[in-house]
């Protein structure tokens, strides 16, 4: 079977349906329909589609794309533009600190309206001046060419930790929470005390955003003896927030985790997204857990806090798995896969009758507690309703190892995993992980797939994490997973996160929605 395709001048042909697609034409988001003359906009594959034609050659592929902004040169490449960039990040360092202190003191709706304004006022003027001449392909649309012609020079610019802290953090500022009328919320919480039940409320103006910080001490607890890790200062304690989006707490829950290359990303700016997200979705609830980071910590703590998170909203908030759909940004998509796989693996290991899924530990059993009471209480029958009813990985980063392919070749026009970002970023895994074996079994791409529930991949076929997410794609689908996959091209990684701004990253937000109100 070949893959459908949608091309914004001609209505669609994919599995979306006609509803759904106008649907995204009633958004209050700042972007323009398509030009007519754009070619296809991306390809949904069902998961009886035929996948060999989905790799390349990146290299080759880099050599039929406008890079560099259409310049006929490489900027990168001139030293002097190089030092003179360096200098300015250095001199600059303080300032920025002081600008991004007095940014987030702003208040947010505030700081919501000037980035809408400025964006209102910029791309009508780029659309004259320099149309689509500036992103990689002509059939992009003319927003991702304008945001182009602003994040492409972040290819010139060192780039550090702290800056892609303070850049993540400020995502809710292009996603603004809203009140019921559509007026923007002054600010991206309103904190309530937590709940370990799940509460009504009699009446609500806009989503409710609960702040977590749960002790699971006395929850869930390792074997004594069975890790040889030492245990850090609140090792056991989940955080995070929780948005409910209707009066009634709604049955279906979505699980997310935000993205950020394991180095940065928190769950405050992912609220915007989320929420719109989780209310398109049938009014579903969304949590959305921290993560410890590196370089301060480790890959495993990554997943440990994962698990436990999960476990949170199984076993403290009641909230049966069938009725889980995970949803996973970039790094969060790493994790989401490896939560599966950890799931599927403990199942396979035959620790149904004993063991649970309790915290993660590498190489080590889990607490049989947990799973034990909760088949007395009667919520769970078997080990294998631990499993969410699928996952949505959205630009998954599921490879740790050397990297190759699309990783390499596509940072040079990538406007998220660029240059600046490669640069800083990889050698952590080696520092981290350290030998190539260890990096690959940390890698949710290199393991089995068996038994994980359906997934729903959105991914762009010129960014940097394609190929690796190809690979997953086929070794789930061998190992009998059911896969729907929506591909659009000329886009940078995470594109669905700039969905305020183009038609395309609109276009596979609701894809995903879709997807998700079917499980």
């Amino acid at each position: 079977m070949a893959p459908h395709f949608y091309s914004g001048d001609d209505g669609p042909k994919s599995d979306m349906t006609s509803s759904a697609v106008a649907g995204l034409t009633m958004t209050s988001n700042p972007v323009q329909h398509r030009e007519k003359d754009a070619g296809p906009t991306f390809q949904v594959y069902s998961p009886t589609c035929d996948l060999s034609k989905t790799k390349q050659d990146a290299a080759q592929v880099n050599k039929s794309l406008n890079l560099n902004l259409g310049l006929p040169f490489d900027p990168r490449k001139i030293v002097l533009i190089r030092k003179i960039c360096q200098l300015l990040s250095y001199f600059t360092e303080w300032v920025e600190l002081l600008a991004f202190g007095g940014w987030k003191k702003v208040p947010l709706v505030v700081r919501q309206k000037i980035t809408m304004i400025a964006w209102t006022l910029y791309f009508p003027v780029h659309r004259v001046l320099l149309g689509r001449s500036t992103g990689i392909h002509r059939d992009a649309s003319p927003e991702y060419h304008a945001l182009t012609s602003i994040m492409w020079w972040g290819n010139m610019f060192p780039v550090t930790i702290r800056r892609m802290r303070m850049s993540l953090s400020q995502l809710h500022v292009c996603h603004p929470l809203k009140h019921a009328n559509g007026t923007l919320r002054h600010s991206p919480l309103s904190i309530l005390p937590e709940i370990t039940t799940r509460r009504t409320y009699s009446c609500l103006d806009a989503a409710v955003v609960t702040k977590i910080s749960h002790d699971m001490a006395s929850v869930l607890k390792v074997t004594d003896g069975e890790s040889s890790k030492k245990k850090q200062e609140n090792d056991e304690v989940v955080t995070g927030f929780f948005l409910q989006h209707h009066a009634e707490p709604s049955e279906k829950v979505i699980f997310w985790l935000y993205g950020g290359a394991f180095l940065s990303g928190d769950s405050e700016g992912n609220l915007g997204i989320a929420e719109y997200m989780g209310k398109q979705a049938s009014n579903r609830d969304v949590f959305i857990p921290n993560y410890r980071l590196l370089p301060e910590y480790e890959l495993d703590d990554a997943l440990h806090d994962v698990v436990l998170a999960y476990e949170y909203l199984v076993f403290v908030r009641k909230v049966l798995p069938q009725n889980i759909v995970l949803l996973g940004v970039s790094s969060g998509g790493g994790l989401v896969s490896r939560l599966m796989q950890t799931i599927a693996e403990q199942h396979r290991d035959e620790f149904d009758k004993t063991y649970g899924l309790a915290r993660y530990q590498p190489d080590a059993p889990f607490s049989p507690d947990s799973i034990c009471a909760s088949r007395a209480a009667g919520m769970l029958d078997d080990r294998s309703s631990l499993m969410p009813s699928g996952a949505v990985l959205m630009c998954p980063f599921v490879d740790y190892t050397e990297p190759k392919g699309s990783f390499v070749e596509y940072v040079s026009h990538d406007l998220i995993v660029n240059q600046s970002v490669y640069e800083v970023g990889v050698p952590y895994f080696a520092i981290k992980l350290g030998s190539h074996e260890q990096r690959k079994k940390s890698s949710p791409v290199y393991r089995s797939c068996r038994d994980l529930p359906p997934l729903c991949v959105v991914i762009s076929e010129h960014e940097a994490c394609y190929d690796q997410t190809i690979e997953l794609v086929h070794r789930a689908r061998e190992d009998g997973v059911t896969v729907h996959m929506g591909v659009w091209k000329y886009l940078c990684h995470v594109f669905p996160m700039l969905s305020t701004f183009i038609p395309e990253g609109q276009e596979s937000v609701t894809y995903m929605i879709n997807w998700i109100n079917k499980h």
